[in-house]
């Protein structure tokens, strides 16, 4: 028997070169698809049903070819037109190919994933060949050569990227995904395959800060101020709204800069565990007309419930929650309430009607802006509700009762409700519906730390998170109350004085003053030279 030695084959004298660009056209294009811009200007219309136009800085990254490409942007500068373009250019240009659009939720998603529909019916080219069209359970659209476009939401910890491997993958509001779901996602793309991302910073060091340091992908960075229609009024009113020109969220939003470091409030991944999808989402908006009572929403059964409101006038929205309290302690939402445009008496007349269906608990409002002023027009209004409502100054300490060793029990009161909500989701102990704009909202909240370490939390979109922090206060007084316990925040007490103006009933005619030779008054029918005292037993501690 003859044993042949093994041998080892040579080692090859280089290295493969790099994995061929799965993303180029295979064939001759015609010449209006070998440019994008060409094909924009072509196929495309703006807002006024002329040929679209790109803007000059949107060429170079529209004609780019680049593995790998990160957006840091401002809003209002052209990124959904740019994901437009290039999803249906690549369905008539990359016959067989396969793309992904992705979001972290469906309400950054779903508004984009519509524009590109509309867009494919717009071309004719796409709208003759496209085979199928869905939208449950996740985008999908396959076209006659082959070319499939896919849209999904990350999910929880990236859930839904499991299995995929896609050609070219588009990452819309990319600051807000988070670190689990970019593991998934980055082993979704095919090798040769381009990651494109955009996103507008929002001072956290996650996933998207470290892809805007890459040096192997191609940056650009578009801020606010490029796009034509931004005027000197539409800045200086933003820097307005948003605190000044060196505030976060100008730094932000405006300047697509990344600014000071930023602190994530809430963990997404943790708000998704406590996402129960079977649960229904009601949601109503009132925008400047009062509802009818009869249309409000009511509980389906008897139960404890509270509600939280964050109230708004001119400018902010009001926010009314309510949630119910199940056996185990366990908090559920039930209900949103979204107004604008109503004036303070009128909330308070919508507040009372919502007393009425489902007899809460207890109420607690922000006691910030028109909220004491509302919280006292309700209790004229309905006092039954005395000992049951609270107005809670964000800004104020509070008396938690006893604490760790080494833990004050005197807590600022927006620190203490936030963390209210920390601990319900950290243990599971609350259920949210799907709602698109509270899960925007927890997903980027942030704060940062004054010198004297108290935090400091981001204004703007969080007036439904401010809306859940009362109405978890709100719970969390009803059990110190059950156990008996001092308040850290006493109920309201009916007011002394006349009754708040009502815009229901008629005024009564003003009295002219008395001339100098008129008679005096009978005694008793004098109208007071000085308004009535201050409201007393409005002291928040």
């Amino acid at each position: 028997m003859n044993i042949v030695p093994f041998t080892p084959a040579p080692a090859p004298d280089a290295r493969p070169g790099p994995p061929r660009d799965r993303c180029l056209p295979d064939t001759a294009l015609p010449d209006w698809l070998r440019s994008r811009v060409a094909f924009a200007r072509r196929c495309f219309t703006d807002r006024d049903g002329h040929p679209w136009e790109p803007r000059p800085y949107q060429v170079d990254s529209l004609e780019s070819n680049a593995p790998r490409k990160v957006h840091r942007d401002g809003r209002d500068v052209g990124k959904t037109s740019e994901i437009e373009i290039i999803a249906c250019w690549a369905a008539l240009a990359l016959p067989g190919r396969e793309m992904l659009i992705t979001a972290p939720c469906h309400n950054h998603l779903e508004p984009l994933m519509r524009r590109v529909c509309g867009r494919v019916q717009q071309v004719p080219e796409l709208a003759e060949t496209l085979l199928e069209r869905r939208v449950q359970p996740s985008w999908f659209l396959r076209f006659e050569n082959g070319f499939i476009l896919r849209g999904r939401v990350s999910g929880p910890r990236g859930v839904n990227y499991q299995g995929m491997h896609v050609d070219w993958i588009l990452v819309d509001e990319a600051q807000e995904m988070t670190d689990a779901a970019w593991i998934e996602l980055h082993q979704a793309l095919n090798t040769g395959g381009r990651r494109w991302v955009y996103g507008v910073p929002n001072g956290l060091r996650n996933g998207f800060y470290r892809l805007c340091h890459d040096p192997a992908a191609e940056h650009h960075h578009w801020p606010s101020t490029l796009n034509p229609d931004y005027t000197p009024e539409k800045d200086a009113e933003l820097a307005n709204l948003y605190g000044g020109r060196h505030a976060p969220a100008y730094v932000h939003r405006v300047l697509g800069e990344h600014g000071e470091p930023e602190n994530a409030v809430f963990a997404l991944d943790a708000y998704q565990d406590c996402v129960d999808p079977a649960l229904p989402a009601v949601v109503v908006a009132v925008e400047r007309v009062e509802p009818n009572p009869d249309t409000l929403p009511g509980p389906g059964r008897p139960g404890r419930y509270f509600l939280g409101g964050d109230l708004g006038y001119a400018r902010d929205p009001s926010e009314l929650v309510i949630y119910e309290e199940e056996p185990g302690g366990v908090m559920v939402a039930r209900a949103r309430l979204k107004a604008r445009g109503l004036d303070y008496d009128a909330q308070s007349r919508l507040l009372a009607a919502l007393d009425e269906k489902w007899r809460f608990a207890r109420i607690a409002l922000d006691a910030g802006a028109g909220g004491l002023a509302t919280a006292h027009h309700l209790l004229r209004r309905a006092a039954g509700l005395a000992g049951r409502l609270h107005a809670v100054e964000f800004g104020s300490v509070i008396e938690t009762g006893p604490a760790a060793p080494g833990v004050s029990p005197r807590r600022h009161a927006k620190e203490f409700m936030t963390e209210l909500i920390q601990r319900a989701m950290a243990c599971r102990a609350v259920r949210w519906p799907r709602d698109g704009e509270r899960e925007v909202q927890y997903a980027g909240h942030t704060f940062r730390c004054d010198a004297r370490g108290v935090p400091r939390y981001s204004k703007g979109a969080d007036h439904v998170i401010d809306a859940d922090r009362c109405a978890f206060f709100a719970c969390w007084l009803d059990r110190r109350a059950r156990e008996q316990r001092a308040w850290a925040v006493p109920p309201l007490v009916l007011p002394a004085g006349p009754d708040p103006p009502d815009p229901t009933r008629p005024m009564t005619p003003a009295t002219s003053l008395p001339s100098p030779g008129a008679p005096a008054r009978a005694s008793g029918t004098e109208k007071p030279e000085k308004p009535d005292a201050p409201f007393p037993s409005m002291l928040y501690w």
